[in-house]
């Protein structure tokens, strides 16, 4: 038997989320978002032969900060 199947999209589309102001980002989300922001969109850090930016290297130190910070208080609370 040959039974039709649906024709598979042409491309597939990723649903766009749209973040209320009920939903908040932790911190560690928020300096994530800030790097990837500014690293896609900087002409410096798009080009891999010319390395980061100042900017970039400021950010990714804020991310590890946080990420450094939310360890130290998970660890804290763990008995």
């Amino acid at each position: 038997m040959d039974e039709r199947r649906d024709q598979p999209p042409d491309r597939v589309t990723r649903p766009s989320v749209i973040v209320s102001g009920a939903a908040k980002l932790s911190p560690l989300q928020q300096a994530w978002s800030r790097y990837v922001t500014h690293t896609t969109n900087c002409p410096t850090c798009r080009d891999i032969d010319q390395g980061r930016c100042e900017d970039s290297g400021r950010l990714w130190n804020a991310y590890r900060a946080q990420g450094d910070e939310a360890y130290r208080r998970l660890s804290e609370e763990t008995p």
